[in-house]
């Protein structure tokens, strides 16, 4: 009996893992058949380091992924606010130019696009002196200045 379960509870996850995705598994297993990824899957759920990468975009967490996205917007506000937010009511510089590739422009025709954008809302995303480096972030989601970026 305690084999039977056993043997449904291998290939019934073996069934539903398939990869193993991103974590400590996938750097320690490179292999990717059924029975190794199931190994991979349960080192990740283990050490819990699949949910760990995939916030910060480490053990072979993809970089480009959402929220490693969002940390590096965020992170790179609140260091560079000030000349941000000097450069948005300007509509160009070097910061709100970097801030633009940061969300997905890659042309300079985008990056413009962006400035422009970003500089009609500037009230908006900076409607106070003590606007703090998340409502900027939210603010600029919120009036879609990076609408300009998709599909690049």
């Amino acid at each position: 009996m305690l084999k039977a379960a056993l043997f449904t509870l291998l290939f019934g996850t073996v069934a539903m893992a398939n990869d193993a995705g991103c974590g400590l598994g996938s750097l320690i297993i490179k292999q990717n058949t059924k029975v190794m990824q199931v190994l991979a899957a349960t080192t990740n759920g283990s050490f819990g380091s699949q949910t760990f990468g995939i916030t910060f975009g480490t053990s072979n967490c993809s970089a480009n992924g959402l929220v490693q996205n969002e940390k590096q917007i965020q992170y790179f506000v609140e260091v560079n606010q000030e000349e941000l937010t000097r450069e948005m009511a300007a509509g160009r510089g070097e910061k709100i130019s970097t801030l633009a590739a940061l969300h997905g422009c890659a042309t300079q025709e985008q990056i413009t696009a962006f400035n422009a954008k970003a500089q009609s809302a500037f009230k908006t995303i900076v409607p106070a002196a003590k606007t703090t480096a998340v409502d900027f972030v939210t603010n600029m989601k919120s009036s879609a200045v990076a609408d300009v970026c998709q599909g690049s």
